[in-house]
Order: C-alpha cells, then sequence, then structure tokens
C-alpha cells in the first residue's frame, strides 16, 4: 500500500510553487530512495497509512492513490522536517486552503497526533482560515491534555503560550503573520 502524500500532493492541491524536488510517498517501511529517470522518489515510512484518508486521481500513466487535501495538511504538520520546515508548510497551507473542507479535516484529524490537529489549527489561523480550523478547536479542548511546542525540535522554556491551541509558540513563522492568543 502507498499513497502520494506531503508537497508532491499539496502540489496537486493549489501549493504548486513548492513543488519538492524529488516526489514523496508514503509506505508502511522505510525504503531508500529511488530514482527512475529523470524523477527521484523519497519514501517515507507512516505506520498507520491504511488509516489516511486517499483520492484517487487519474494520471497519462494510470491511477494512483494520493492523500486527501485535508490529510495532507495534517501530514505536512506532522512531518514538517520532510517539507522545508514550519515556516514553508504554512507556505503551502496557505496555497491549498480552497481545496480542504472542515468537516473531512476535523474527521482526518481523528485519525493522527493530537499535537499535528494543534500545530495545524495554529498554522490556518495565522493564514486566516478559521472557516477550517473553527471544528479543531473543540477538537484540541477535548482531546490535547499539555501544551506542546510549536516547532517540535526547539525548547519551549520562554515561549509565549497560545491557549486557544494549547501550544508555546517557541519560533516565528514567516511568511504569515501569526497571532498569539
Amino acid at each position: 500500500m502507498y499513497y502520494v502524500a506531503l508537497l508532491s500532493a499539496a502540489e496537486l492541491y493549489g501549493a504548486s510553487e513548492h513543488r519538492p524536488p524529488f516526489f514523496q510517498v508514503m509506505l508502511k517501511e522505510n525504503r531508500r530512495r529511488l530514482v527512475c529517470g529523470k524523477v527521484e522518489v523519497e519514501f517515507i515510512a507512516r505506520q498507520d497509512l491504511e488509516n489516511t484518508p486517499v483520492l484517487e486521481r487519474a494520471t497519462p500513466r494510470g491511477t494512483i492513490r494520493v492523500s486527501s487535501p485535508e490529510a495532507t495538511a495534517l501530514e505536512l504538520v506532522g512531518y514538517a522536517e520532510r517539507c522545508g520546515g514550519l515556516g514553508n508548510v504554512a507556505a503551502v497551507l496557505s496555497d491549498m486552503g480552497d481545496a480542504m473542507r472542515s468537516t473531512k479535516l476535523l474527521a482526518a484529524a481523528r485519525l493522527c497526533p493530537v499535537v499535528w490537529v494543534q500545530r495545524l489549527g495554529y498554522l490556518l489561523d495565522g493564514a486566516g482560515r478559521n472557516d477550517l480550523s473553527k471544528r479543531l478547536v473543540r477538537y484540541v479542548e477535548r482531546e490535547a491534555t499539555l501544551f506542546a511546542p510549536l516547532v517540535r525540535a526547539r525548547t519551549m522554556r520562554g515561549a509565549p503560550k497560545n491557549e486557544r491551541w494549547k501550544l508555546a509558540v517557541n519560533a516565528d513563522l514567516e511568511p504569515l503573520n501569526l497571532e498569539r492568543h
């Protein structure tokens, strides 16, 4: 089982300016990069990928499985280090926001770590997409028990707290002007 994921999927949903240098595919287990002609394929492991909402897309060479726009948004946040960092993810989300639906976003959120939902909600608010984040707030209120760092690899010490998303805002993400609630 596989599906096109992360920046490669986001490109199909309107974020074409953020094309990765390689084609990103999610698999159940790690696998080395593959070069096929001019295309380099990066494989990323996700143990529970069978739960990820996917769509089938027709291509000139056949049908491929692609993570849904909503699942793509959550995975971009969850695998931010594979996508140029959370600042780049914020820009990608801004470009692909119209492809997402709030009800489907909530359904996809229930299938991933709550910290991904916290970070995604914060980024959507920062992009002015409260229409997408409004359902996620109630979910985070119920499910998130602790504050999490906005950027995973940075310390939370001294970082301002965002009560709405239960995040320690330990980074200033550009290009968005993200408010600290």
